[in-house]
């Protein structure tokens, strides 16, 4: 699991006292590691087979079964943070995802973000829809979170800029006010 279970204890502090959902929550053992410190969180998958693996084995979390790219307005839309660990790699209308991810965020809410960084020394994936480099997914998501966007090495410490080879790639970006 690590790195991202790493990433997920790194994110988890830094979401404390909001509401937050997990986009890609698979059968959530990542969205367990948010639930000490958020006030609400919500996981969602579009697999309904790890939704309902999470619903028989981690209580006390809201899990739900949505397409991040066309049915996730139905969940809310009013979550302060929302994360996405590896996801956008695998969806094929990352940019209808992406639009649906800032709906469901109030003002001035965060998205921490994952993905694989196409400039790593690494063979493709073929099970990804696309790999970015830095500065393709910083631009992506700028494109809708105008608050501003700013890369990170996994521990949320150490800013990065867009010629890093580092992976997976993190990022964070604001929703405008």
């Amino acid at each position: 699991m690590s790195p991202q279970l790493d990433l997920y204890r790194n994110i988890a502090p830094k979401v404390d006292g909001l509401k937050v959902i997990d986009i890609g929550c698979g059968t959530g053992f990542g969205t367990l590691q948010l639930k000490r410190w958020s006030e609400d969180v919500t996981g969602v998958d579009i697999d309904r087979e790890a939704v309902k693996f999470a619903i028989a084995t981690i209580p006390g979390i809201r899990w739900e079964w949505a397409d991040a790219g066309r049915t996730l307005h139905y969940i809310g839309n009013d979550y302060d943070a929302a994360l996405m660990i590896e996801v956008m790699e695998h969806i094929s209308d990352w940019q209808e995802a992406m639009a649906n991810v800032w709906d469901i965020l109030k003002p001035g809410g965060l998205l921490y973000i994952s993905a694989r960084n196409a400039n790593a020394d690494l063979r493709k994936n073929d099970l990804h829809e696309r790999e970015w480099t830095a500065e393709q997914l910083k631009n992506a998501l700028a494109h809708y979170f105008r608050g501003g966007v700013t890369l990170f090495d996994w521990t949320l410490k150490t800013e990065q800029d867009t010629s890093t080879h580092q992976t997976p790639l993190v990022a964070i970006a604001r929703k405008e006010l």
